[in-house]
């Protein structure tokens, strides 16, 4: 189901399923993170739907908190992230330990983000093909930036709200790196309406 006109960036409280039919292959990202085969099968027959929750904490940063759960047997996750560009550490059962920085991202601006000096700092895959909701100059989007030291893979990832075969649904665009190799990726997630 497409988003409902009360969903936004700043409100993504609800549950959120990937649209297979809708997205592109992860498995490709996957492979590239050096995920094992068995894995990356796995998590491409699972359904995996978020269970987002959206906050502000006493300092006013918005804090987006994802309980993932997926079919086939897989182990469910939770993952919190902090809009304020701090570092965090995310350790993940697929994934391994990962740092992370999270802020709010406002592709309408020459100067996107706190700490990003220009769009060129951001990759042009990630700042194309999105509905720009929000007034001028206010975030639009979030840009996650996650690495694994270990692995020696980095993903950036921007979310947001994009029309889909003429739709409105909130996506998620990836870019990973790992060495010489790029690789991308769009994730379309369907509302899932409270029962």
């Amino acid at each position: 189901m497409s988003a409902p006109a009360s969903s936004n960036i700043h409100n993504l409280n609800g549950s959120w399923t990937m649209d297979k039919k809708l997205s592109d292959s992860i498995d490709p990202i996957l492979e590239l993170q050096g995920i094992p085969w068995i894995v990356r099968k796995a998590v491409s027959w699972a359904t995996i739907t978020g269970t987002i929750t959206q906050t502000k904490d006493e300092k006013g940063r918005t804090i987006i908190r994802t309980e993932q759960t997926a079919t086939g047997g897989l182990k469910a996750e939770t993952e919190t992230i902090q809009l304020d560009g701090s570092e965090q550490v995310h350790e993940s059962a697929v994934f391994g330990s990962q740092r992370a920085r999270s802020r709010w991202l406002d592709l309408t601006s020459e100067h996107p983000a706190p700490g990003v000096s220009s769009k060129e700092e951001i990759d042009p895959y990630l700042g194309e093909g999105w509905l720009e909701e929000e007034p001028e100059g206010s975030p639009g989007h979030v840009w996650i930036t996650a690495t694994n030291e270990r692995a020696g893979w980095r993903v950036d990832q921007v979310w947001g709200f994009a029309l889909v075969d003429g739709q409105r649904y909130h996506v998620k665009k990836f870019v990973a790196t790992k060495g010489e190799g790029r690789v991308t990726a769009r994730m379309v997630y369907a509302w899932v309406p409270a029962r």
